[in-house]
């Protein structure tokens, strides 16, 4: 069984957080105004979300993307990472960008 190498994207949650915090401010949100509008009772998941513990699930990442006027891709920061897997189906063979010689594929998002 032959064995590829493809890479995966994986969400950066810091760098997310910052990102979330960067918009929220370039946009004149406080953090109580986020709270608000989520309708938090309390502002912990807003503060969890800009330091990267948490990340906003994908209802409340669309809400974000609409208030700052941005796509959910430009909240969300990524970076590739490579795992190793055995090639032994035609699934992964699929997954796989068929036009490389050495073994590197690309898994799309």
């Amino acid at each position: 069984m032959r064995i590829v190498t493809i890479q995966k994207p994986v969400v950066d949650l810091k760098a997310t957080g910052a990102q979330i915090k960067l918009l929220r401010i370039k946009n004149g949100f406080s953090v109580h105004d986020i709270q608000t509008i989520f309708g938090f009772e309390y502002p912990q998941a807003i503060y969890a979300w800009e330091q990267g513990k948490n990340i906003p699930t994908v209802d409340n990442l669309l809400v974000l993307a609409h208030l700052f006027d941005v796509t959910i891709e430009d909240i969300v920061i990524q970076h590739m990472v490579e795992i190793d897997v055995p090639c032994s189906s035609n699934k992964i063979e699929k997954l796989c960008i068929k036009n490389c010689n050495d073994c590197k594929y690309r898994l799309s998002a």
